[in-house]
């Protein structure tokens, strides 16, 4: 018995009132533990039911209710339920199809309504509450195991194609095993009657579409293992999701061999079979038990073979075999049994023209005019087992190219394995390049007998040619299948003398292609002169759409290990344990270990002790993610020396494989410690500049004063000597000019180190009237006009000393530099860009020779004009006031036509 630590909540989901109250009974007095019980009288209800509350531990469910029914009822009820509450089916006892279709789509357990008792219903919901502790999947219901040796259950997902079967001592019945059985999705219909395939084919197709039925009931002849034919009743379900569209089907299979065949012994005439055996289609005949001599055939069976009736009456069965296979016959015929049921087997006939055909036979023991015979009836299976084969053998000459340690070895497997299929004498398999304009031939095949055909070709072997030259002479032959009955009359193939010497008379080529383009061409030749065989051409063409796919695929992954072997890169594939699993070349040639001394080998016992935390750290992230950033460590090499390696690591998904590519840093971090020290000696040296320019300004600045001081003292007046006058006035200009200079170094000094810099929100417009009003003086010695346009942007953020400054240089470089040929005139204006914005400031004055100058515009104490109230800092100043805000100045110029400044204010 079960105990519950807690009540135990039921839902009951049933329409008729008098079931849901014996249900209830049944539950309350089944001492179960105290119990709540919820009633639903449809789905719909059961729905707004479990929407509020779905904590409960049972639902029981009638599968007949009034709105809906069967398989579609239960789906229903476990999509409400998320597939997480256990269902038990109520059933009628008329309907086990419907029992079985719950319990094959997860009921947990079933009851059978009007059997409803405290005993079996205690038992029933203590089994489903135990198949819920033990966590029970699909198809673990006691009720679905091997306990009906004639029934079958199969559970077919449509959409993914897959299937589960069970039934294992029906199967076993029939000589199958499981792993026969269980796997093969295809197992099923491969194993159907070849007469009744396309009968069973409509049934089912017809129940598909036939939304309103979605079931069906057919009888076939199933294959045994041994090859003769048992008589199945099968019975089918279709479940379809919520637009319709099917997504499972069920089916229900019962061997119906005993009912089929409980007639033991058939008493026939030559007027009973006037109906049904004369006029049959197929072939039949009757042949003596005693002699295997025919005794009777109808008109099918002479058409079939070839044969007068006189000549099929004058034969015996072991002549209908292919020769070597009489004995076998002989051997395996049954002794005459009047109770033994229909056999069927499949066997090679051959015909008068000596044709062989497979064929399906249907023999049962029969009293013929009073004597022991046997009733034959055989059907030409002939294409079917041609187009088994041909499957079969595609599969196999695709595995073949699959097996191979290489694609131009799984080329010659392909070529031999084809060119034997078929029987033809040489074959030639040529590929194609990357761009698609050449191929060369990397793969041949002809018989063993007939050595000296390598001849043809030795001058072609594994050269790339162009196309028009390899085969034939015209470009567009190789896009298409192409047929030669006779080689030395066609013009244009191209060693067509060649193939002549050598005996080959036929050939044909046809084109493998992979998404459009022509990858390969897969060539055949024989020794005599073949007529057209388009059945040999649609059936190459099909293996050949299948290669295509599969020389790609090689291919590219040729090309793929190619690189990996080649890249200078180290690259390898490493568990995530710590163990390289494969290394390409590069390991040998940057460390020196050889690459099978690093397989199976720790990650950690290249790398230097002191980096072990940073390989542990960088694997442990890689557990929880697919990527991790790239890391450095240190590598020791076999010759002990140490290498620098970025490491890069990709885990491939759902796979215990690390993907690791390293490059080489060990250069890069030598110059990176010699470009630190370098960083730190000029740094150094630079603080050292700068600190002796202070120190020089301002140990300059007190003479200065003092100088300057001195000479307001002295009165010019006073001093009678004109010599010493002037030499007095020389020197006050000098110390006026040394006192600027000092104080314009000073100037671009705090410039240059002044980071905080204080910006704010300036309009250009108002700026440039302070200046120019400052400036207004100059337009009294010089002619000029003035054109501002400040509308395409106005307002930059700049620190405001700074813009009057550039203003200010520029307006009087303007006026300084004007050209006395003509009018001053001077143009400002503004543009944005994605970056800047940008003032432009341009004048038609004297220009500068950017050619001689250019490199020297900004820099300090430049002079490009002979004025003597030049000192080339102005550009300068400007220069270091728009870069220390992380602007630009540029300058466009040309000799006595003018100068444009483009100043690049950067946006924010």
């Amino acid at each position: 018995m079960l105990h519950n630590a807690k009540a135990l909540r039921i839902l009951i989901i049933e329409d008729k009132q008098e079931e849901y109250d014996l249900l209830t009974d049944c539950l309350m007095t089944a001492q179960l533990g105290t119990t709540q019980i919820v009633h639903a009288l449809d789905l719909d209800t059961a729905k707004e039911i479990l929407l509020e509350d779905s904590s409960f531990d049972v639902i029981f469910l009638d599968l007949l209710l009034d709105n809906c029914s069967g398989a579609d009822c239960f789906v229903r009820v476990m999509d409400m339920t998320d597939n997480k509450l256990p269902i038990i089916a109520l059933c009628e006892v008329e309907a086990p199809e419907t029992t079985l279709l719950a319990l094959v789509n997860g009921a947990k357990h079933y009851l059978i309504k009007g059997s409803y008792n405290e005993v079996n219903v205690k038992k029933v919901v203590e089994d489903c509450l135990l198949l819920i502790k033990k966590g029970a999947k699909f198809f673990e219901n006691r009720y679905l195991t091997d306990n009906n040796e004639r029934m079958a259950i199969c559970d077919i997902d449509y959409i993914n194609h897959r299937v589960k079967r069970t039934g294992t001592l029906f199967f076993e019945q029939l000589g199958y095993t499981s792993q026969d059985f269980d796997k093969d999705y295809y197992f099923w219909n491969n194993n159907i009657h070849p007469d009744d395939q396309l009968y069973v084919s409509q049934i089912i197709a017809e129940s598909l579409i036939d939304e309103a039925k979605r079931y069906w009931e057919i009888e076939y002849r199933f294959r045994e293992k041994e090859g003769n034919y048992a008589w199945i009743l099968e019975k089918g379900y279709i479940l379809c999701d919520a637009d319709g569209k099917p997504v499972r089907i069920v089916g229900l299979m019962l061997n119906i061999q005993e009912r089929k065949h409980s007639e033991s012994l058939i008493h026939i005439s030559k007027e009973q079979y006037a109906s049904f055996f004369t006029q049959n289609p197929y072939p039949a005949w009757i042949y003596d038990v005693q002699t295997l001599r025919i005794v009777e055939a109808n008109a099918a069976a002479s058409r079939y073979y070839g044969y007068q009736r006189e000549e099929f009456l004058n034969l015996t069965v072991p002549q209908l075999r292919k020769p070597g296979e009489e004995s076998f016959f002989l051997n395996t015929r049954k002794e005459w049994r009047p109770n033994n049921p229909v056999r069927h087997h499949q066997v090679k006939h051959l015909k008068k023209n000596g044709e062989v055909m497979f064929v399906d036979i249907t023999a049962m023991d029969i009293l013929f005019d009073g004597r022991k015979a046997t009733q034959v009836l055989a059907v030409d299976i002939t294409a079917q087992v041609n187009a088994q084969n041909e499957r079969l053998f595609l599969l196999e000459i695709v595995e073949k190219l699959r097996r191979a340690n290489s694609l131009q070895n799984g080329l010659r497997a392909v070529l031999k394995y084809g060119r034997e299929y078929i029987g033809w004498d040489f074959a030639e398999i040529w590929l194609s390049d990357y761009d698609k304009e050449s191929i060369k031939l990397v793969a041949y095949d002809f018989d063993c007998k007939h050595p000296e055909r390598v001849t043809f070709v030795e001058e072609a072997k594994n050269k790339l040619i162009p196309m028009e030259q390899t085969v034939f002479k015209r470009k567009s032959k190789h896009y298409n299948t192409y047929w030669i009955e006779d080689l030395q009359n066609e013009r244009l193939f191209l060693r067509a003398n060649l193939a002549e010497q050598i005996g080959l008379r036929s050939g044909f080529s046809v084109p493998i292609s992979f998404k459009g383009h022509y990858v390969a061409w897969i060539i055949f030749f024989h020794h005599k002169n073949m007529p057209k065989d388009l059945a040999l051409l649609d059936f190459m063409e099909r293996i050949c759409k299948q290669l295509g796919m599969e020389i790609e695929r090689r291919t590219s992954e040729e090309h793929l290990n190619y690189m990996f072997e080649l890249s200078q890169d180290l690259l390898g594939m490493a568990s995530h344990k710590g163990y390289f699993m494969q290394v390409n070349k590069a390991f040998t040639q940057l460390l020196g270990y050889p690459q099978d001394a690093l397989i199976d080998k720790p990650i950690k016992r290249l790398v230097h002790p002191e980096d072990w935390a940073i390989l542990q750290a960088a694997l442990s992230e890689l557990k929880a993610k697919q990527t991790i950033p790239s890391f450095e460590l240190r590598c020791i090499a076999q010759d002990r020396s140490i290498r620098w390696i970025s490491w890069s690591m990709t885990q491939i998904p759902a796979e215990d494989i690390i993907f690791a590519s390293g490059r080489d840093i060990t250069a890069k971090k030598q110059n990176d410690v010699e470009r630190e020290m370098l960083i730190k000696e000029l740094t150094e040296n630079n603080r050292d500049l700068k600190q002796f320019s202070y120190i020089t300004s301002h140990n300059l600045r007190a003479p200065l004063s003092n100088l300057l001081g001195i000479m307001d003292l002295i009165n010019p007046k006073a001093v009678q000597d004109p010599t010493t006058l002037f030499l007095l006035e020389k020197f006050k200009e000098s110390t006026l000019i040394l006192n600027q200079t000092v104080n314009d170094l000073l100037n671009i000094l705090v410039i240059k180190n002044n980071v905080n810099i204080e910006q704010q929100l300036l309009s250009l417009d108002s700026v440039f009237q302070k200046t120019f009003n400052n400036l207004a003086y100059l337009q009294k010695k010089v002619e000029s006009t003035l054109d501002v346009d400040f509308s395409a942007a106005n307002q930059i953020v700049f620190n405001s000393t700074y813009l009057e400054s550039i203003f200010q240089n520029l307006i009087t470089n303007a006026f300084k530099y004007h050209s006395p040929e003509r009018v001053l005139h001077v143009k400002i204006y503004t543009k944005k860009t994605k970056e800047f914005i940008k003032l432009y400031f341009c004048d038609n004055g004297l220009g500068i020779d950017l050619e001689r100058h250019g490199d020297k515009v900004f820099g300090l104490y430049q002079r490009f004009h002979h004025h003597t109230d030049s000192k080339g800092l102005g550009l300068y100043i400007i220069h270091s006031q728009i870069r220390a805000l992380g602007g630009n100045i540029e300058v466009q110029s040309k000799v006595d036509e003018g100068t444009t400044f483009i100043v690049s204010f950067k946006r924010y």
